[in-house]
C-alpha cells in the first residue's frame, strides 16, 4: 500500500506511513482535500474525535489544519502501532490520545466529552453508520458539532433530523458527506 501525503496545512507534504492491512482503506487524497477545503479555517480550539482511525488521515489533516486536539480510536493492533508512530515522527504526540479498542466500546465507555469535529469512516458492510450515529450524537455532539461521514458509493445510510447536510464529495468507491449537529 503506498504511503499517505497530507494534503495541507502546516504538515501539507510530509507523509503517512501505512502498513499492508486489508481493513485499511484510507480516504483519497482527492476526497481530504476536498473535506478540509470546506473545513478551513477550524475553529481555534477545535476537538477533533477521528473514529475507525486506520491511517489517521483524517485526524492528522485536522491537526495539520489547526485543530487543537485531536482523540484517535483504533481496535486493530497493527494499524493502531502504526498511527502511533507516524504521529510520534510527526512530533504531534502532544496534541493526540490514542485508544487502542473498537469505536463501540470508546463510545459506550466514554462519559463528559464533546466534539467540535468528528470523522466517521468505518469499514464499509458493516452497518456501523446505523448502529453507532444515534449513540455519537447523543454522547459527543452539542450543536453545531460537523459529522464528516464516509461509506461506500453502492450502500447509503439513512440520517434523522437531528444533522443538517452541508456539503458531499465522492470519489471512486468512497461517498462522503458533511454534516452539522442541529440540537
Amino acid at each position: 500500500m503506498p504511503n499517505i501525503k497530507i494534503v495541507s496545512g502546516t504538515l501539507g507534504g510530509r507523509v503517512i506511513k501505512t502498513i499492508n492491512n486489508p481493513n485499511l482503506k484510507p480516504t483519497p487524497s482527492r476526497i481530504r482535500e476536498q473535506i478540509f477545503s470546506w473545513l478551513r479555517p477550524l475553529e481555534i480550539n477545535c476537538h477533533c474525535l477521528d473514529l475507525f482511525a486506520g491511517s489517521g488521515s483524517l485526524g492528522i489533516e485536522a491537526l495539520s489544519n489547526g485543530a487543537k486536539s485531536v482523540v484517535f480510536i483504533e481496535q486493530n493492533q497493527d494499524l493502531y502501532n502504526s498511527l502511533y508512530k507516524n504521529c510520534q515522527e510527526l512530533d504531534i504526540l502532544e496534541s493526540v490520545r490514542l485508544f487502542k479498542q473498537s469505536a463501540e466500546n470508546y463510545i459506550r465507555r466514554t462519559k463528559d466529552e464533546r466534539f467540535d469535529l468528528i470523522f466517521l469512516d468505518p469499514p464499509y458492510n458493516k452497518d456501523y453508520i446505523n448502529k453507532l450515529l444515534f449513540k455519537i450524537i447523543d454522547s459527543f455532539c452539542k450543536k453545531g458539532t460537523l459529522i464528516y461521514i464516509e461509506e461506500s458509493n453502492f450502500d447509503f445510510s439513512e440520517f434523522d433530523d437531528s444533522l443538517t447536510l452541508l456539503k458531499e464529495t465522492s470519489s471512486g468507491n468512497s461517498y462522503g458527506r458533511l454534516f452539522e449537529v442541529k440540537i
